[in-house]
């Protein structure tokens, strides 16, 4: 709900169409949710966690990008629309996005682990949703999938870490986000 999400769009075809629509924009349910959209590369289909790490050289395609999704005031699944000619005269359909309440984190265990990673962590909190692969655990910039349990508890195994004898962040996210 509080919206920052970078919306990557495939389909199309994109390809040569900046040219003859140059201003795409994505909608969030309603007009007064839309934000710009820009012509970006990108693969033809998605990569996963691993494959994304360094292999920035396998664009394939043209996507849209739509700007960070704005701030919806309810959680729930809104119709998700884009339009090339950006007043949605050109858009006959939608696809589902869902706008949830914001995961809290209220504790994790351990608080500590070796720096070859692998350690099993615990994690409690609110508003944990089963979004399969998508949920991660978020150690500093290092990212691996959660398991989920219930929407309080989760579990997840700790990445190797360059940093040692310090704290890092540590997050959850529902969308690899």
């Amino acid at each position: 709900m509080t919206g920052g999400t970078r919306i990557t769009v495939r389909g199309g075809p994109f390809q040569d169409m900046q040219l003859l629509y140059p201003h795409p924009m994505c909608k969030f349910g309603r007009h007064d949710k839309i934000v710009s959209a820009t012509y970006v590369s990108c693969t033809e289909s998605p990569l996963s966690m691993e494959a994304n790490e360094g292999k920035h050289n396998n664009r394939l395609s043209w996507c849209l990008q739509c700007e960070d999704s704005p701030v919806f005031d309810t959680a729930g699944i809104i119709p998700f629309s884009i339009s090339l000619t950006g007043d949605f005269t050109d858009t006959n359909d939608s696809e589902p996005f869902r706008y949830y309440v914001p995961t809290v984190v209220s504790a994790i265990y351990p608080r500590y682990g070796p720096k070859d990673g692998n350690t099993f962590v615990e994690v409690w909190g609110e508003n944990f949703l089963n979004f399969d692969e998508n949920l991660k655990c978020n150690f500093g910039s290092k990212s691996v999938t959660a398991h989920f349990v219930s929407s309080t508890f989760m579990t997840c195994r700790s990445p190797p870490s360059d940093v040692v004898q310090k704290p890092i962040p540590f997050t959850v996210s529902l969308n690899k986000q």
